[in-house]
């Protein structure tokens, strides 16, 4: 639209009389630029008289009506078109004006009533070419039935005046055959009086070329009769092409977003209302409940302990800098009642006269299958495949966070490192599926010689780890606080359930196995440790193991307690 208007400007304007958009060499001439229109109202870029003019048909064009009006404006005339500007469906979305350094015409105007009578023809073709907007003109007297193309026109049809015979037979000639019965079609509205629009094809004589044209034409009465057709055509060959480009580029997009999983939307950062929303995309499930987003605040589907994190973020996009975008993943609630895990993509898209940014676009994306099966792969690494036990990694965070509570509260909490007797002859005389079913055998075993709150986990082939901890017991006459010896006691209790829960023959596929267990202690408390970084749990886990192995020495399937000169059993 811009290459449309070499001599004039082009401006888009909200319901604010703020310029949006602004375009043409014609600014210059004003001595104004781009920057100076965009983002400012007219009362910021004018002088008050002449925002004043401005005001009422800017004001007249965002309710749909359309008109020209004459500025003046630093010892210019400029002609202003304005008109309202539309969206699909047909709502007016803003103002647009078309504006043109008219101060020769007018002076020639001027000049014109104050000429004698013999240019008063020439003044009235002039006139009527102009109300118009002409690019090339012409004009056809029905008296005569002759036809009158301007020096612009031929220069349009790259027709020789010479070879014109002023019929319009000669000048339909020149229309594409496909656009013929449209062209027609307006002549014929002309000689009944009408004003018509209308675009058509032309082959350019000069050099084959086949060219856009638009037009507009009108029937002029006078004497109560049509007496004669006058027109304006401009060659919008490159504007079209434009409009083609965009239609695509609208069609690549669309179709980008058809495919895409996200959901594209602009929301107001101040009242986190959705003023748009991609309409093809159901991310909520919502079309099959008549809710839309659009119009409504996300906030009523936000996670009560994601929204102190979606609020902080709609606060810092009010500072966001071009080109900076602000990430956040959050839970909404989908219509089928569930949690859907989100990403949020934002980036500015509209501010405020402060500069504040007042909405922004966008993207959200459902990634609750990725957030799944993320923590199904942390829960996965957190336990033993085979036995569904806590692994070794769970397991030092569960002895950390009991080591916590023992320095906390005074407690004592007993460590039993359980090793298999001789589970190789398990695997050398059945086979590993067969081992494989005494460890989950034995992994229910353990975990039945415990209570609720213990801790039972496979930390090797055929090691396990317990943690007891007497305060997480839910029974009756448990230990109280600081009663350190009866933890240790019910320690050594526990391990001597597991040997008795081991004593039984695994069966396995009809066949019987014998597996007992070589169990060691350790209590968190029991021998002196470094006091500048007080109990860890891998020196727990180390003295629980060789408290084991001695029990192992020792010939196996009994308890050793750490730091004790004969076994417990």
């Amino acid at each position: 639209m811009v290459r449309c208007f070499p001599e004039g400007a082009i401006v888009v304007f909200d319901r604010d009389l703020r310029y949006l958009c602004a375009g043409g060499e014609g600014l210059a001439l004003v001595g104004l630029t781009r920057a100076d229109y965009e983002g400012r109202t007219i009362y910021e870029v004018f002088p008050r008289e002449v925002a004043a003019a401005l005001g009422q048909p800017f004001r007249d064009a965002l309710t749909g009506i359309e008109q020209t009006i004459d500025i003046h404006y630093e010892g210019r005339t400029y002609s202003h078109r304005v008109a309202p500007l539309r969206d699909d469906a047909q709502q007016i979305v803003a103002g647009i004006g078309f504006v043109l350094d008219v101060t020769a015409s007018r002076q020639a105007e001027q000049g014109l009533r104050e000429s004698e009578t013999t240019v008063r023809d020439e003044r009235r073709r002039l006139r009527d070419a102009e109300e118009i907007g002409h690019a090339g003109s012409w004009e056809w007297d029905l008296a005569s039935d002759v036809i009158t193309w301007s020096d612009g026109l031929f220069a349009l049809h790259g027709l020789d005046r010479q070879r014109f015979d002023n019929g319009y037979a000669q000048a339909a000639s020149r229309v594409n055959p496909a656009d013929r019965e449209l062209v027609d079609e307006a002549i014929a509205a002309c000689h009944r009086g009408e004003s018509v629009q209308f675009r058509y094809r032309v082959t350019r004589l000069s050099d084959g070329q086949t060219r856009w044209f638009a037009s507009r034409a009108s029937g002029i009465v006078e004497d109560g009769m049509v007496s004669r057709l006058v027109g304006a055509v401009a060659d919008i060959t490159e504007q079209v092409s434009a409009e083609e480009e965009v239609a695509a580029a609208n069609k690549f997009l669309e179709a980008i977003m058809i495919a895409s999983p996200d959901y594209t939307f602009i929301s107001n950062v101040v009242t986190g209302v959705l003023v748009y929303g991609s309409r093809d995309r159901d991310l909520l499930g919502l079309s099959n409940t008549r809710t839309e987003l659009v119009g409504h605040n996300l906030k009523r589907l936000v996670h009560p302990d994601d929204l102190a994190a979606w609020e902080a973020m709609n606060e810092a996009s009010r500072d966001l800098k071009d080109g900076e975008v602000l990430q956040i993943r959050y839970r909404l609630r989908h219509a089928d009642g569930q949690w859907h895990w989100m990403t949020r993509h934002a980036v500015p898209f509209r501010r405020d006269a402060a500069g504040k940014v007042v909405e922004v676009l966008g993207v959200l994306r459902d990634v609750t299958d990725v957030v799944n099966t993320w923590e199904g792969r942390i829960e996965d690494a957190l336990h033993d495949e085979l036995t569904g036990l806590p692994s070794r990694t769970l397991l030092l965070d569960r002895l950390d966070e009991a080591l916590a509570r023992t320095g906390r509260d005074g407690r004592e909490i007993a460590v039993l490192y359980c090793d298999l007797d001789d589970f190789k002859g398990v695997n050398d005389a059945a086979g590993h599926a067969a081992g494989d079913a005494v460890l989950v055998e034995a992994a229910a075993r353990f975990r039945g010689a415990l209570r609720d709150g213990d801790t039972v986990a496979r930390v090797g082939g055929d090691e396990f780890v317990l943690i007891v901890e007497p305060w997480n017991r839910p029974v009756a006459g448990a230990p109280a606080k600081g009663d350190a010896m009866d933890g240790r006691a019910l320690g050594k209790e526990v391990a001597a359930r597991v040997l008795r829960a081991m004593e039984a023959p695994f069966v396995i596929d009809g066949a019987e196995f014998d597996a007992t267990v070589s169990i060691g202690v350790t209590h968190a408390s029991r021998v002196n440790r470094d006091a500048t970084r007080g109990v860890q749990s891998g020196d727990v886990i180390r003295e629980a193991d060789g408290a084991m192995y001695e029990a192992k020495r020792r010939g196996g399937n009994q308890i050793q307690v750490f730091g004790d000169a004969e076994p417990a059993t």
